[in-house]
Order: C-alpha cells, then sequence, then structure tokens
C-alpha cells in the first residue's frame, strides 16, 4: 500500500480512457500536480493497450492491477478490491474516471465508499439502450460522483434532466479532441506510407465492430453482405477488435474480399480513418473523431449517446437492416460542410478541467 499522498489520482482501463487520460495527465503534471496513474488491466490486447502509452506519449503508470479479461461482474469486484488500498484519504484527496467502462464504475465505487472526491470525465452521454453496459455505467458513476465533466450541451441537459445539480455539472469540451489535436499533423501526414502498409490501391471504407449486440450470425452477415456489393470499387478494411476476429474465426466467415487486418495504434488508426472515404463503426469515441476530422461515418447501432454529431451531419445512425447499401450509396454522394465546429472542442479541454478545479 503506497503511503505518499497524491494531489489527485487517475484511473484507466480501456483504450479510449487511454486518449482521455493522456492530456489531462500531461497538463496536471506540467502544473506540478503530483498524480497517482492506475491501470487495471481491463484491456489485454498489445496493439489496443500497451502500444497506445508508446503512441501518444503516455507515461508508465505507477500501478497496474493486471485484472486482464474476465466477466463484467467478476471484474467488476476484481478492480474493486484492487483499488481498495489505494484510492483512500491516506494516499490521494480524489480520483479522475474516464468514459462509461467497467474501471470506470469500479473507480467511482472505490471513491465514494472511501470518501474520496470522484470527478467523471465525458459525463452525462446518454443513449438510452439499458442493455448497453456502457449506458448502465455511465448513469451509476454520474449519479454518484462529485463533479461531472461533460463534452457537449447535450450532456448538460440529460444530467438536469436527471435532476443533477448544475454545481456538479461543468461542460468543458471533448477531452479525446485534446489528443487529436496534439496528433493532428502525424495523423493527416501519414497517407502514402498508409497506403503501402497495408496494399490499399483505391478508395476504401474503414469498419470497425466490437459491440455483442452486432457479433451475431444475423447481423453480421448483413454488415458483410453490404459491404460486398462495394467491393469492385473500394477496399473494405477491418481493423479487427479481439471479440470481431475471434468471431469470425468461431464461425467461419468468408472474409477473402476484405483487409482484415489487426487493430491499429492510435495514430495509425486514426491515419486510416483520415484517409478513409468512409467509416462504419459501432463505437462511440470514432462518431466524434471523424466529425472533427469532417469525414463520415456511418454508426451500425439503433442509438448513439452522442447526438451532436448526427445534428452537424458527419455521422448518420443506420442499424443494421436490409438498408445498409442503399445508406452507404447515399452517403458516398452527400456533401460535407465545412463548418462542424463544436464549442470546446478545441484541443484545451484539459486546461478547463484543471481551472475548474484549482484556478
Amino acid at each position: 500500500m503506497t503511503k505518499t499522498k497524491y494531489d489527485t489520482a487517475m484511473i484507466v482501463g480501456a483504450r479510449p480512457n487511454f486518449v482521455k487520460v493522456a492530456p489531462l495527465l500531461r497538463y496536471f503534471e506540467e502544473q506540478n500536480k503530483k498524480v497517482l496513474f492506475i491501470h487495471t488491466g481491463q484491456h489485454w490486447d498489445k496493439n489496443m493497450s500497451e502500444d497506445i502509452f508508446k503512441d501518444i506519449g503516455l507515461r508508465k503508470p505507477d500501478i497496474n492491477l493486471d485484472i486482464h479479461n474476465q466477466s463484467m461482474n467478476i471484474q467488476l469486484g476484481s478492480i474493486i478490491n484492487g483499488l481498495d488500498d489505494y484510492i483512500n484519504l491516506n494516499t490521494t484527496k480524489s480520483l479522475f474516471v474516464f468514459g462509461d467502462v467497467t474501471s470506470t464504475l469500479s473507480g467511482a465505487i472505490v471513491a465514494k465508499n472511501n470518501s474520496v472526491d470522484c470527478f467523471h470525465v465525458e459525463a452525462g452521454l446518454r443513449s438510452n439502450n439499458l442493455n448497453m453496459p456502457e449506458e448502465r455505467n455511465r448513469i451509476m458513476v454520474d449519479s454518484i460522483c462529485d463533479k461531472l465533466f461533460t463534452p457537449s450541451p447535450d450532456a448538460v441537459d440529460n444530467l438536469l434532466n436527471e435532476n443533477i445539480s448544475m454545481e456538479k455539472i461543468s461542460n468543458v469540451g471533448n477531452i479525446m479532441i485534446d489528443t487529436l489535436v496534439d496528433n493532428y499533423e502525424k495523423i493527416t501526414s501519414s497517407k502514402n506510407k498508409i497506403s503501402s502498409e497495408f496494399s490499399i490501391n483505391r478508395d476504401y471504407f474503414v469498419l470497425t465492430l466490437h459491440r455483442p449486440a452486432n457479433l451475431i450470425d444475423e447481423k453480421l452477415s448483413i454488415i458483410f453482405d453490404g459491404l460486398l456489393e462495394f467491393t469492385d470499387n473500394h477496399d473494405i478494411v477491418i481493423p479487427a477488435h479481439p471479440r470481431l476476429k475471434a468471431f469470425i474465426q468461431e464461425n467461419n466467415f468468408n472474409t477473402s474480399r476484405f483487409k482484415v487486418i489487426d487493430p491499429q495504434p492510435y495514430i495509425k488508426f486514426l491515419s486510416l480513418v483520415y484517409n478513409s472515404t468512409l467509416c462504419l463503426t459501432d463505437s462511440g469515441g470514432l462518431q466524434e473523431e471523424t466529425t472533427y476530422l469532417n469525414k463520415k461515418c456511418l454508426t451500425l447501432r439503433d442509438e448513439t449517446e452522442r447526438p451532436i454529431t448526427v445534428e452537424l451531419g458527419t455521422n448518420k445512425v443506420i442499424g443494421v437492416n436490409k438498408n445498409i447499401i442503399s445508406e452507404i450509396n447515399t452517403s458516398l454522394i452527400t456533401k460535407l460542410s465545412n463548418n462542424n465546429k463544436i464549442d470546446f472542442w478545441d484541443g484545451k479541454t484539459s486546461q478547463r478541467i484543471y481551472e475548474e478545479i484549482y484556478v
């Protein structure tokens, strides 16, 4: 058990958390704040976890609980037990949690059970689909945290509609964009390198899938059959999440006309996205990243917790059904506006969070 008193602690466990914590951790330490940085080990794939630390300049965690892949309930209990020694009034004054994964909920529970202030970064997002574990996590975390840092005005409205006091809420912008801004030049200047590495010689789509709701025979067949209609003129690049890769192998899906590749580090993946014609995804964060990069995105879900991306026109929620071919065709002929600016999506969210607490 550590005996050092930290100004704050920050906990991560999955790839989206790493993108969110990197700029905040860096900014706090530049202001001479002592930060206890904890990795739960929730993500275990090297390309999705370890490599991203090097990719975005995120320092080595002080503690790695090394929990790895388990059922959600076992993982939740294991992380709570592991954190109990580190998140208490003897070690830290506060804890930052990020996003909506199991590590987020675990951290918030431990902090509040040990009388430590807990701050939620990316608070207030709602899909209104309680079948998603992420949605359940968001609601529980927001209900117990002391300070809620939202990425957009709709998130503020969601929290107010849940009778959460405005005193707890600060709309500071999207912290994922801080990392994107920091790496924008690298992301946007890699076209030739990306094309060569993945043997891409024509226009291409990027597909990412990881949600269990889409990893069933019926839905994956609809998605793959729809995409096959475009392979005469486009490459289909699939950076395959371990869950998707396992499902494809176990169910003998024929992917010979697609480019199925390993999960990519942050900069290389967003370079693929930036140079693509179209992205199709069930991810939440990619909807935001494509909006900032002004790229077309089709969301393969029935809802989104990021409606601001739809309002701006970069993203369309299409579900998974037989209309996928017509939706892709419509997207290909749609022209995007060049005015997809969102207040506070400017690379300065970390500074605003710091100032909310210390200034």
